[in-house]
């Protein structure tokens, strides 16, 4: 099961979905569930980019969101897909940005909640 972590992405950061597992959507198409992956990937890219800066370095935060981002992947309909390679993607690179643009809309206080829980969870 994917757990969803809608960090910093144009959708309000909400806690109760930040930390709580998705529901299986069984009505999504392979391309569907491929774009949801990718915003997932994002938001965690992006929160590697921005945890630091509110929160410290910090090597279980690190390896928090590596072990995310690789649970993503695992969904994705592409089993060799890569985080290296997504890089590269066009798709990815435009939900990447957005992600971004959401983060620097996100306050402060709520950014670093967000990592805080990230540093929490326990997958």
């Amino acid at each position: 099961m994917i757990k969803k972590f809608p960090l910093f992405g144009a959708l309000t950061l909400s806690l109760t979905v930040f930390i709580s597992p998705s529901v299986l959507a069984t009505d999504l198409t392979v391309e569907e569930n491929d774009t949801i992956v990718k915003e997932d990937i994002a938001a965690a890219q992006v929160m590697t980019e921005v945890c630091p800066a509110v929160i410290g370095q910090n090597a279980k935060l690190d390896s928090t969101i590596q072990q995310l981002i690789q649970s993503y992947l695992a969904e994705y309909s592409d089993k060799g897909m890569s985080y290296t390679k997504l890089q590269a993607d066009s798709e990815y690179k435009s939900l990447l940005e957005e992600a971004r643009q959401g983060a620097k809309q996100t306050a402060k206080d709520e950014q670093k909640t967000v990592c805080e829980e990230v540093l929490d969870y326990q997958g």
